[in-house]
C-alpha cells in the first residue's frame, strides 16, 4: 500500500489518494518464492507484515533501528541475518535492499522515487507501485493536475506562488486565490504533508492571518483549495493489479480528531443506498489512472446532498 495519492488519509480536508493502510504500503499477490522488500517499517509496514506472514510471503524491511513496529512482528527471510538497518530515504540503503529482494514496495510515499526508478529500469527487481505513481503522489498539486487531465473530479484548486527574495509574492498570491475560491480557504503544502501537518484553514486574508498560515506550513511549496462544506469524510480502498485491473472494498466513514484518524465506521451508515456504488466508481476511476500494483486509499467527502466530492 502506499499512503499518498489523492491525499493523505489523516488530512482534515481530504482530497486525494494514498497508498497503504494509509501511507504507501503495497500488497501484491505473488508466489511465496519471491521476497518483498519494504521501504519503511512503521505502523503501516506492520499492517502489511501481518497478512504477508499469513500468506508465507517473505518480507525484508528497511528502516532505522532493530525494533521498528514492522520489524517486531516478522522475522527476516531465510538466509538473511536481519532486516536492513538504515533510513528508507537513503540511496545506499535502498540499493542494498534492492540487491536482496525480488520486489520493492513502500510503506509511505516520502522516499527517493528517482532511486526506485533507477532500480526499476535496471530490470532485476519489480517496483510497485511504479515510481511514476509515487512521484505523482508526492506532490499534491501535481497529483490534482494529473487527475484533472484524466477527467477525475477533484476540488477546485489554484497554485500559490512563492519567492525567496520577495515575501510579498506569496501574500498576493494567497489573496488572489481567496478572491477566486472564497473563504474559508484551504492552504495546503504540496509535499511532505500528512496527519494534518500540511493543511491550514485560512479565514481572513490580512497580513497577520496569512503570516500565521505560513508559519505553520513552513517554507514548503503551497497550493490553495476551495473549502468543501462536507457532512462527513469517507474512504475507499482500491486494489490495482500490475496489468491495470481494479477492484474496491465498500466505503467507510473516517472520523478524525486533531487531524489524526481515530475511528473507522464500516459499513457506511449515511448517504443512501447508492452512495456505496458512486464512491467506489469515483475511487476506481482515480486508481485506474495510475501505474503499477498496489492497494490505494482514496479519500473523499460525503456532502450534505449525498454527493461524493473532494478528491
Amino acid at each position: 500500500m502506499v499512503e499518498g495519492l489523492l491525499q493523505l488519509r489523516s488530512s482534515p480536508h481530504p482530497s486525494s489518494l494514498y497508498s497503504s493502510p494509509t501511507a504507501f504500503s503495497l500488497a501484491i499477490v505473488m508466489s511465496t518464492d519471491k521476497t518483498v522488500g519494504i521501504l519503511g517499517g512503521g505502523q503501516l509496514g506492520r499492517m502489511l507484515a501481518h497478512p504477508a506472514a499469513l500468506l508465507s510471503i517473505p518480507l525484508l524491511i528497511l528502516d532505522s533501528g532493530a525494533n521498528t513496529p514492522a520489524k517486531q512482528v516478522i522475522l527476516p527471510p531465510v538466509g538473511q541475518a536481519s532486516h536492513v538497518d538504515g533510513p528508507f530515504t537513503s540511496r545506499e540503503h535502498i540499493l542494498e535492499l534492492a540487491s536482496k529482494v525480488d520486489v520493492l514496495t513502500v510503506e509511505i510515499e516520502h522516499v527517493d522515487a528517482d532511486v526506485l526508478d533507477e532500480v526499476e529500469r535496471a530490470g532485476k527487481v519489480e517496483v510497485h507501485p511504479s515510481p511514476r505513481t509515487i512521484k505523482v503522489i508526492q506532490d499534491k498539486f501535481e497529483q490534482k493536475r494529473y487527475l484533472v487531465e484524466r477527467e477525475v473530479a477533484v476540488a477546485d484548486f489554484l497554485p500559490v506562488e512563492r519567492s525567496a527574495t520577495d515575501p510579498a509574492v506569496v501574500e498576493k498570491s494567497i489573496q488572489a486565490a481567496a478572491r477566486e475560491l472564497g473563504l474559508p480557504l484551504m492552504l495546503k503544502a504540496r509535499t511532505l504533508a500528512y496527519d494534518g501537518r500540511g493543511n491550514f484553514v485560512l479565514k481572513e486574508t490580512d497580513a497577520a492571518a496569512i503570516g500565521r498560515a505560513l508559519d505553520f506550513l513552513g517554507d514548503r511549496p503551497l497550493y490553495a483549495e476551495r473549502w468543501a462544506p462536507f457532512d462527513r469524510e469517507i474512504a475507499v480502498m482500491v486494489v490495482r493489479t500490475p496489468t491495470g485491473e481494479v477492484a474496491s472494498y465498500d466505503p467507510v466513514e473516517t472520523v478524525h480528531e486533531d487531524s489524526i484518524l481515530r475511528l473507522v465506521l464500516c459499513p457506511l451508515r449515511a448517504g443512501g443506498k447508492d452512495v456505496n456504488a458512486r464512491a467506489k466508481q469515483l475511487a476506481e476511476k482515480a486508481v485506474s489512472c495510475l501505474h503499477g500494483a498496489g492497494i490505494f486509499g482514496v479519500e473523499m467527502f460525503l456532502m450534505p446532498d449525498s454527493a461524493c466530492a473532494g478528491l
